[in-house]
């Protein structure tokens, strides 16, 4: 930054455009801030010290009870540094304002005057303040980083989603509706689209912000409201996974996995970490399981029952039973429609099924060959290596 350009006209200019309360701390002392205010309103000091004492050009911390407050280092004043907040993506409930009362030390006199003053700024999510310390960070000092720079080097922010380890083989970004109408079922639409046609790589382009995604309010605290918007987008996205082809199992078992993990969780960086990940996940898994799609009723239950059964003697007469056709009426009903035989769709089924297998448990090939009903050892290992083009083993060494 030059040294002629005031930092503190820049404050003022870019305050009247978020209203995020922003201090300007040279050291340990602030010497400026935007609004104006009194030493009731300034941040605790349990908080500023957390954001004065980190070396990262921006970091932030939150609260257990959901408040966001954020920093970024400046050139100029030396040891200087900016901080934005407090902020959280929904409204004060009773329970928050009585714990900002107690971390601001505000007198009951004085509560109106503090509930004023939160009440002016406006309701914005982890992600959007640090996308705004990001641009004032472009713009000061010509520095371009990324929000994944921000929140992957975070202790315990990522959460590692395994789709298929053993659990699961056996076993929105919210922000207040703040008088703007809300887009859920514009941003679902361009989620399940995604998820139906397993295109998990389109989640990269789509940009999810407070501008164009409002939830609305679903929980009575931050954390709560990230764990139910996690239910709300897992349940959604289960559903469209099943119509994308998923068979039903992995479905629910996925759907499971997430929910149990959101309401484990009691931090709002790992929620946050979590819900991005929830569509990309059943996306990908829809993906994976390469199954036909139908509008054929009968075809779908004809594959539902395929894919549920992979570690039965399964047959052709089994499947065209189950739908109540005869077998050679079925058989030709089944390729004609779908351009292979019922015969090729259970072998590759069960051959799906044992490569997920060999790669996220420790099961012998012979006991995996038995489980899904071979007749023998070799019979597997050839069927394998004709569909995939390595043998079991090469492929567990490979993974």
């Amino acid at each position: 930054m030059r040294d002629s350009y005031n930092l503190m006209d820049f404050i003022k200019m870019y305050y009247l455009d978020s209203n995020i309360p922003m201090y300007l701390f040279e050291g340990e002392s602030c010497i400026f801030c935007m609004p104006e205010q009194t030493d009731l309103t300034y941040p605790p000091k349990k908080y500023i010290e957390t954001l004065l004492d980190s070396e990262k050009r921006i970091s932030y911390c939150t609260t257990k009870y959901g408040i966001i407050f954020c920093s970024l280092k400046v050139a100029y004043p030396e040891n200087g540094k900016l901080i934005f907040g407090p902020v959280t993506n929904i409204p004060y409930t009773e329970s928050d304002l009585l714990q900002l009362y107690r971390d601001y030390t505000v007198p009951n006199h004085d509560r109106s005057d503090f509930n004023s003053f939160l009440h002016q700024i406006p309701c914005v999510s982890l992600n959007s303040l640090l996308k705004k310390c990001l641009f004032l960070n472009y713009c000061l000092h010509e520095e371009l980083l990324t929000l994944e720079q921000l929140t992957s080097s975070e202790p315990g922010a990522s959460v590692q989603i395994s789709l298929k380890d053993a659990s699961l083989l056996e076993g929105t970004y919210q922000t207040k509706e703040n008088e703007q109408h809300n887009q859920t079922y514009a941003i679902e639409e361009q989620i399940l689209k995604l998820v139906r046609t397993g295109n998990y790589q389109g989640f990269k382009n789509i940009e999810f912000s407070d501008s164009n995604y409002h939830l609305g309010v679903t929980g009575s605290t931050v954390l709560r409201q990230l764990k139910n918007d996690i239910i709300i987008t897992t349940t959604i996205c289960t559903r469209a996974a099943i119509e994308g082809g998923l068979d039903y199992d992995s479905a629910y078992q996925l759907s499971d996995y997430f929910i149990q993990a959101s309401e484990r969780l009691n931090n709002i960086e790992g929620l946050y970490d979590l819900l991005s990940k929830v569509g990309y996940a059943f996306a990908q898994k829809v993906a994976e399981s390469k199954t036909p799609v139908s509008t054929d009723g009968c075809i779908q239950k004809a594959i539902r029952y395929i894919q549920q059964n992979t570690n039965q003697h399964l047959t052709v007469g089994d499947v065209a039973a189950y739908v109540g056709f005869s077998k050679s009426y079925f058989s030709s009903y089944f390729k004609k429609t779908l351009g292979f035989s019922v015969s090729a769709f259970i072998l590759r089924c069960k051959l799906e099924e044992g490569k997920e297998l060999l790669q996220y448990t420790n099961k012998s090939i012979s006991t995996i060959s038995t489980f899904l009903c071979f007749s023998s050892q070799s019979h597997f290992q050839t069927a394998f290596k004709k569909q995939f083009g390595m043998t079991p083993n090469e492929y567990r060494r490979k993974r």
